[in-house]
C-alpha cells in the first residue's frame, strides 16, 4: 500500500473520512441542507448515480454534471447563503480598490473553485473538477463539471467557458493566483477561446488583511471553522490527497466513494464561499461589529483603501481595545502617520509622544517627527533641539541593546 493510501486509511480509521452507502430510493435531486450520498456500486459509471448527477453527452464525448440547489435560508455555520444578497451592490469596491468593482453585483456573479491533478499548477495539470455557484431566483445553485478521465476535461470546458462568459463578475479563494490562470491555460490548450476577464473578487487577500493578525493562517478550512463556525461532515477529504484519489479513479480503480467525497469537498467550498464573502464585506462595511482583535487590521485595511475617516475611527477603537504592547505601539504610529498625512500634525504629536511614553527606545522615528514638528510647525527651536538630542540618545541605547543581544 502506498504512503498516500496509508494516510487515507488512517484518516478513515480516525473518523475524518467515512465510506457511506447510498440509501435505496434516494431522490434524483439533492435537498438543500443534505450532504451528498455516496455509492457502493462497483463500476466507474456508478458515480453518475449520485444525487443531482447527470451524464452530458456531446458530439465530442461525455462528462458528468452535478447540480445541487440550496435555499437562500440555508446556513453554512452562522451565516445564511443568501445573506450576501442583502448587502448593497458595489460593496466589493470597499474591499478591493479597483474602479471596475464599483458595480459588482452578486446576483450576476459566479463563485468558482477547481480540483486538479496537481497542486502546483503547470501545463500538465488537469482540471478534472470545476465547481461554480450562482444565485438563481430564490436559490443558490452549485454546478460541478467533472471529468472521469483526462479526455473528458476538454469536453466539459466549452460548457464551463459559456457559463463564465455569461457572468458579470467572478468570486474565488486564491483564484487570481491559481484557479483562473490554470483554467485559462486549459482553455487555450483545448483550443477554446478563454472567457473575457471579468471583475474578480479574490477573497483570500482581503481575508488575510482582516483576519491574519488574529487567526494566523487564513486557509479556507480555518476560515470556515473560525469565521463561519461551520463544521464539515466526516465525509470530507483533505486537499492534499485529492489528486491521488482522482488518478486512481481515472486509471479504473473502484474508489467511487472516494470521488464522492471529493465532490462533497468541492461542493462545500462553493457553498461556503458566499457566506464567507458576506462576513468579509459586512465587516469592512460596518454592517456587523468586528471582533475586537480584528479592529487594528481593519484600520490598516481602511488606510490602504484611502478611507481615512473610517481608518482613524478604527485606530482609535483599536487603542481602546485589547492590544499587546507591540500592537499598541504600531496603532499609535499608524494613527500619527494618518493624521500627519492630513496636515493634522498637532494631533499627530500627541501620539508620537504617547509612543515614546509606551516604549522609549523602541524606535527613533517619533523623536524625529517631534523634532521636525517643533522646527517647522511651532517654531520652538529649543523643543526641536531637545527632541533631536533625545533621538540620538534613544538611538545609542537601541544600538547598545542590539549589540548585547547578538
Amino acid at each position: 500500500m502506498s504512503d498516500v493510501q496509508d494516510r487515507l486509511a488512517r484518516l478513515r480509521k480516525a473518523g475524518r473520512l467515512q465510506r457511506r452507502k447510498r440509501t435505496p430510493g434516494t431522490p434524483p435531486s439533492l435537498p438543500p441542507a443534505s450532504l451528498p450520498a455516496t455509492s457502493t456500486a462497483t463500476n466507474l459509471n456508478d458515480l453518475a448515480d449520485l444525487p443531482g448527477m447527470e451524464v452530458v453527452e456531446t458530439s465530442a464525448g461525455a462528462f458528468l454534471l452535478r447540480t445541487i440547489r440550496y435555499e437562500l435560508s440555508h446556513e453554512q455555520g452562522n451565516v445564511s447563503i443568501g445573506a450576501l444578497l442583502e448587502l448593497p451592490v458595489g460593496l466589493a469596491a470597499q474591499v478591493e480598490k479597483q474602479s471596475e468593482m464599483a458595480g459588482f453585483d452578486f446576483h450576476k456573479t459566479i463563485f468558482i473553485d477547481t480540483e486538479t491533478s496537481g497542486l502546483a499548477g503547470g501545463a500538465g495539470t488537469i482540471v478534472f473538477l470545476t465547481g461554480v455557484g450562482t444565485f438563481e431566483d430564490d436559490q443558490y445553485v452549485v454546478r460541478q463539471y467533472f471529468a472521469r478521465n483526462p479526455a473528458e476535461e476538454s469536453v466539459y470546458l466549452p460548457h464551463l467557458a459559456a457559463q463564465m462568459q455569461q457572468a458579470r463578475g467572478w468570486v474565488s479563494f486564491n483564484g487570481k493566483s491559481f484557479d483562473l490562470p490554470l483554467l485559462r491555460s486549459r482553455f487555450i490548450l483545448a483550443g477554446i477561446m478563454p472567457p473575457t476577464a471579468q471583475p474578480h473578487l479574490d477573497l483570500l487577500h482581503p481575508a488575510r488583511r482582516l483576519w491574519r493578525e488574529r487567526l494566523g493562517a487564513c486557509n479556507f478550512g480555518k476560515l470556515e471553522t473560525q469565521i463561519l463556525a461551520h463544521q464539515r461532515s466526516g465525509q470530507d477529504v483533505p486537499s492534499w490527497i485529492i489528486p491521488n484519489l482522482w488518478f486512481r479513479f481515472a486509471k479504473g480503480e473502484n474508489n467511487v466513494d472516494d470521488m464522492a467525497a471529493v465532490l462533497y469537498h468541492n461542493q462545500e467550498d462553493i457553498a461556503s464561499m458566499a457566506p464567507l464573502a458576506h462576513a468579509l464585506l459586512a465587516t469592512f462595511a460596518g454592517v456587523i461589529e468586528p471582533h475586537p482583535r480584528d479592529v487594528l487590521s481593519l484600520a490598516k485595511a481602511y488606510t490602504r483603501l484611502g478611507d481615512y475617516g473610517r481608518a482613524e475611527t478604527a485606530f482609535r477603537q483599536a487603542l481602546d481595545g485589547p492590544l499587546s504592547a507591540e500592537q499598541r505601539f504600531e496603532a499609535m504610529s499608524r494613527l500619527a502617520a494618518l493624521l500627519k498625512r492630513q496636515g493634522r500634525r498637532k494631533q499627530a504629536a500627541i501620539w508620537w509622544e504617547a509612543q515614546i511614553e509606551l516604549a522609549p527606545t523602541r524606535s527613533v522615528a517619533p523623536y524625529i517627527e517631534l523634532a521636525k514638528y517643533h522646527e517647522w510647525e511651532t517654531g520652538d527651536l529649543a523643543a526641536a533641539r531637545l527632541w533631536t538630542e533625545k533621538a540620538l540618545a534613544a538611538a545609542q541605547t537601541w544600538c547598545a541593546d542590539y549589540h548585547r543581544s547578538q
